[in-house]
């Protein structure tokens, strides 16, 4: 074997490795939240408050997508830190699907090559 095929050999092995691991992400059983979660400083509403000046209430949200419209719900606190979680989880599962799309670009650009070299030369 050339030194060439042994390259192409080893890329595509790193490849299907890389490609074993995204995998595993992409289908685990693990919940995700599609939607964003942040905090917010709010105001409490009673005029006698600190806030009543300037927000100061802490206040975690979360936005989503429901029936094609956006739609916005309080997050409890003891709720937040699961949800950030499952939130974080799904841009994992997200970047590894781009990865996986450009794993397969590369393998199909590195076997298309490797076919080509052994196409019979027709003259």
């Amino acid at each position: 074997m050339g030194k060439s095929i042994e390259k192409k050999r080893a890329a595509l092995e790193d490849l299907w490795r890389r490609r074993k691991e995204l995998l595993e992400v992409l289908l685990a059983e693990t919940p995700v939240l599609i939607g964003t979660i942040y905090d917010t400083l709010r105001k409490c509403g009673n005029p006698t408050c600190h806030c009543a000046e300037r927000p100061t209430h802490r206040q975690t949200l979360l936005l989503f997508t429901k029936a094609g419209r956006r739609r916005c719900r309080f997050v409890r606190q003891q709720d937040a830190e699961a949800l950030r979680q499952a939130a974080q989880r799904y841009r994992d599962w997200r970047k590894a699907l781009r990865e996986l799309h450009t794993l397969q670009n590369r393998e199909r650009g590195l076997l298309k090559g490797k076919i080509l070299k052994r196409a019979i030369d027709l003259k």
